[in-house]
């Protein structure tokens, strides 16, 4: 394993991911599930039409039920060069959102306490609902983050990404609790994560007023209006035509402010990933 020019390096790795959504696409195109890019990729595809130079994933979502409806069929659609990662289908998988990899690239992702090498891949992320009645609203939240919490203490040091910047200071007091304090050992990931399966699921995201990405980086701050997300409009992204949130402004600005302007530079490589040479 050795290092090559870091701008090298990106460039194969972006590459790789957009083959992965390209088969994707084709699969939500052919069985008419719809999908949003979202994250730092909507980004990419509202700024420039590309990946934003120093991104290194991209990040797609589907409203719930057409999540599930991928999750049951993808096997009679997904070409073989590619595999689909599930905590319900994968042994010792145990993050939510579902990824699609390519084993043939492998990367080294130095963002948790342990470095791990593992295939490239794009995640998936399911959107659901969240009730409208304010206390309703407060004892939903508490209860997913409470769970989230509980998911991130049982495989702490795998899965808890410790260069994250800009954390709230809840967020801070826990990790310094998970690197001090083995909770962990007390608890089943995958019980753990059965637990936020039902919980995310409780106010169903067809009849919801809203979606959020709650197993996203952005938690409750990416909740939004389905209005804003609508039936979606294509975005230009790497020579691609790509479904996206209808009004990007109002999605953008409530995730990441002054979305224009680029972050600090030590905030540009959020998952820490290295090719694997």
């Amino acid at each position: 394993m050795k290092s090559i020019n870091r701008e090298t390096e990106l460039r194969k790795l972006q590459l790789a991911e957009l083959d992965i959504l390209k088969e994707f696409v084709r699969i939500c195109n052919k069985e008419k599930y719809t999908y949003y890019i979202s994250g730092g990729t909507y980004i990419g595809a509202v700024r420039s039409k590309s990946f934003i130079p120093w991104d290194d994933d991209i990040d797609v979502a589907m409203p719930r039920e057409d999540y599930e409806k991928f999750l049951a069929n993808y096997d009679k659609h997904l070409n073989k060069k590619y595999e689909l990662r599930n905590y319900k289908i994968t042994p010792n998988f145990y993050t939510y959102p579902t990824k699609i990899v390519d084993n043939t690239i492998k990367v080294v992702n130095n963002s948790a306490k342990n470095s791990k090498i593992e295939p490239v891949w794009i995640d998936v992320f399911p959107l659901d609902g969240m009730p409208k009645n304010k206390f309703k609203l407060f004892i939903h939240k508490f209860s997913l983050l409470s769970k989230r919490a509980l998911l991130q203490f049982s495989r702490f040091d795998d899965i808890v990404n410790l260069k994250s910047k800009n954390r709230p200071l809840i967020e801070r007091f826990l990790i310094f609790i998970g690197t001090h304090i083995n909770i962990g050992k007390h608890l089943d990931p995958i019980k753990r994560l059965n637990s936020i399966d039902k919980a995310l699921k409780k106010y169903p995201a067809s009849s919801s007023w809203c979606y959020v990405n709650f197993m996203g980086s952005y938690k409750f701050r990416s909740i939004l209006d389905k209005k804003v997300y609508g039936n979606g409009r294509l975005y230009d992204f790497e020579g691609l035509k790509l479904n996206g949130p209808y009004d990007y402004d109002t999605y953008l600005t409530q995730i990441y402010g002054d979305y224009m302007n680029p972050p600090k530079e030590e905030e540009k490589n959020k998952h820490n990933t290295e090719l694997v040479k």
